[in-house]
């Protein structure tokens, strides 16, 4: 059973769609998407895993993202910190959650371990897939070629379906902040330390943007159980590529909570 919501969260109008019931008994997943995606992006990823958990599925737009509110001007600071911040915090209110597994996929896997540290007292696991803490060369590398082929290729096609008009602003938005120096300098390890639940990281090998650096980060800061799993043949979008592999991991996780 799929139902779909608008919320507001930190004073945004945030899309909402919903997998399943919320059991008083059992963790809800929140799902958080990457640097420029949407719900749809996730194809039927969300769907899958709730039928091989039998867990309620939350999955929302980040602000500017898909159907949510858009953005109406470029941000220049980090924005990580923020949206682990008070919109999850609403949306936890707003469905009345009080234990949570966080799920999220690149620039959303690293605010899910960043939310991981500053609620503690919902967040009980994360999943974080192909986090990107750390900008480096090859994450500049696989930023510069997503950029080429926006202006050049077709992927503002592919996007603009998921966006609208909406998107460019998106867009640049993303690649502005990826190239600023400021951010660069900010890795969140201030925040990985901090966190106290179990974590699973899932990379793809064949990451364009890179996971070594980041798997390294995430080895020395995080403190708590953390468990890795990096699947060969695979991408930055490896919940796509290898979907079974994932679920199975994710399953297995599971168990040990």
């Amino acid at each position: 059973m799929k139902q779909e919501h608008f919320i507001q969260a930190a004073n945004r109008r945030l899309r909402v769609q919903q997998i399943g019931h919320i059991q008083a008994n059992a963790p809800t997943l929140v799902f958080l998407h990457g640097g420029i995606d949407s719900i749809e992006m996730w194809r039927d990823f969300p769907e899958q895993v709730h039928q091989a958990t039998g867990l309620c599925v939350i999955v929302y737009e980040r602000w500017g993202h898909g159907q949510s509110e858009p953005l109406t001007e470029f941000r220049e600071y980090d924005t990580r910190a923020e949206e682990a911040g008070e919109p999850l915090l609403d949306l936890f209110k707003h469905f009345g959650l009080t234990d949570v597994i966080l799920v999220g996929h690149s620039y959303g896997g690293v605010i899910s371990l960043v939310a991981a540290s500053l609620h503690k007292e919902v967040v009980c696991a994360v999943v974080s897939i192909v986090p990107q803490m750390l900008i480096h060369d090859q994450c500049l590398a696989g930023a510069q070629e997503a950029k080429e082929a926006f202006e050049n290729g077709d992927l503002r096609k592919k996007l603009f379906k998921f966006h609208g008009e909406g998107l460019d602003i998106l867009f640049y938005d993303w690649i502005n902040r990826v190239n600023s120096e400021a951010y660069q300098a900010e890795d969140c390890t201030q925040y990985l330390q901090q966190i106290s639940c179990p974590v699973l990281q899932i990379f793809g090998k064949e990451d364009g943007f890179g996971y070594l650096p980041n798997l390294d980060l995430s080895k020395k800061h995080i403190p708590s159980q953390l468990s890795v799993k990096v699947v060969p043949d695979a991408g930055h979008y490896v919940h796509l590529d290898a979907k079974e592999t994932v679920i199975n991991e994710v399953k297995e996780f599971f168990l040990t909570l």
